[in-house]
């Protein structure tokens, strides 16, 4: 890791080797966030009991109130660029904190260990999944190379027209794209208010992943995980702020042909989109061999994928929610406008941004769409994820009194103190263990 200063150091434990006082910061803080997402209802943020509060302000300010250490907030925006692809200043708190419970913590999403964001590996690549299902369809049911123009409703259907002049006609159509690429489709009658208003300020990140592969895993015979978390470190350009990197995972495949995986994100993603290909190549090798050793700059292949790019996405790795927006998230996510059903990972209130979300969400949006067609072949059960159900959207909640945020304070800081006496503790045992 290379956190809170230039220096790069490693660890074997579950602690990272952050300073006692930025481990109690960030202790402190994992404590408080997951205090937050359990007053928050994914299904409805907004309408939680500090859902106003929360979506006024951004991360950052959220953060520079809670945080003392540069350690710890050095993780925090780390974890933010990777997850989210954004900088802390440009989301919000209440969005943040939806994100997070929708994976059942922050945990969860940077880690690489049992059932987390980053355990598995699909053999073969994931693009084979969609490949498998259009197989398994007549041709003529997927048409590729036919973006969509314009959208028309009718009392007796739904009318898709795409860029080449086609038209399909369906009774139900299900949309299933990143927000942000709504407003490249034109809408009769036009998409409804909240819908709009959530578009607006509901940008993708900015994300580069970058593929290196070796001859061998030389890091794992050093004894190295090849997993890394950055701040970026010093910069070799005098127009970039930091190094390009922040955050870096063991590729190796099954079969067991070497690989790193690294991630670009955030403004660094930005900075060094801007600079000729092959400095940013030696910017990332750079990196990865303060890390790794000299051997990383001895690599078979280097690819790149800017999603930012990509007409199509403008993006990565998911949309998030600048302050004031979550009002209109719910509604302007998940409801369904007159035939048209939304479906897509941001919308999932369950990993949203990752694959399990997309694969839920189209759950839902099928069963909305089997509701209308077909209601008696849809349970109550299912009925109730859908936008349809009884709780799908919550009522207004009375907000709490501010004690019980005044003695959590408490609570958390007498935590934080018990966690630093336990881990001063294993490092003072640990030295004597070695004298």
């Amino acid at each position: 890791m290379q956190l809170g200063s230039d220096k790069i150091s490693s660890y074997s434990s579950d602690i990272p080797s952050l300073s006692p006082l930025a481990l109690i910061d960030l202790q402190k803080l994992m404590f408080k966030l997951e205090w937050m997402r359990k007053q928050v209802d994914i299904r409805d943020p907004y309408q939680s009991p500090y859902g106003a509060e929360w979506d006024s302000m951004t991360m950052d300010t959220f953060i520079n109130k809670q945080l003392w250490t540069k350690g710890a907030k050095d993780s925090i925006e780390s974890a933010c660029r990777c997850v989210l692809g954004v900088e802390l200043s440009q989301i919000s708190v209440l969005y943040f904190i939806s994100y997070v419970s929708a994976a059942g913590g922050l945990k969860n999403l940077v880690e690489a260990t049992e059932y987390t964001a980053q355990e598995y590996k699909i053999v073969g690549g994931a693009q084979q999944i969609s490949q498998k299902l259009a197989a398994s369809l007549p041709p003529s049911c997927v048409q590729l190379q036919q973006p969509v123009s314009k959208i028309r409703q009718q009392e007796n259907g739904v009318f898709v027209t795409t860029e080449k002049g086609d038209v399909y006609s369906c009774d139900r159509l299900v949309l299933a794209i990143p927000p942000n690429m709504t407003k490249r489709i034109q809408f009769d009658p036009i998409l409804p208010f909240s819908r709009r208003e959530l578009t607006k300020r509901m940008p993708a990140g900015d994300l580069t992943k970058i593929i290196v592969t070796y001859r061998e895993a030389f890091w794992r015979k050093a004894g190295l995980s090849g997993e890394f978390v950055t701040n970026g470190g010093p910069s070799v350009s005098t127009e970039c702020d930091r190094g390009p990197l922040c955050i870096v995972y063991d590729a190796t495949s099954a079969r067991g042909n070497a690989a790193i995986v690294a991630f670009l994100g955030g403004a660094p993603a930005i900075q060094w989109r801007n600079q000729k290909e092959e400095d940013r190549r030696s910017a990332v090798l750079k990196s990865l061999s303060d890390f790794l050793g000299p051997e990383a700059l001895n690599y078979l292949d280097y690819a790149e994928k800017d999603w930012g790019v990509e007409p199509y996405n403008e993006g990565s790795p998911v949309c998030t929610v600048g302050p004031g927006a979550m009002a209109y998230f719910s509604k302007g996510l998940r409801l369904p406008f007159n035939r048209i059903h939304f479906a897509g990972s941001e919308s999932a209130t369950a990993w949203c941004g990752y694959m399990s979300g997309a694969v839920q969400s189209g759950l839902r949006a099928a069963n909305e769409v089997l509701f209308r067609l077909r209601p008696q072949a849809v349970s109550a059960q299912e009925l109730a994820s859908t936008a349809y159900g009884p709780s799908s959207f919550l009522p207004p909640q009375t907000k709490p009194r501010r004690s019980k945020s005044r003695t959590f304070v408490k609570v958390t800081l007498g935590l934080g103190v018990v966690v630093a006496i336990v881990i001063m503790g294993k490092k003072l045992a640990s030295s004597l263990n070695e004298k």
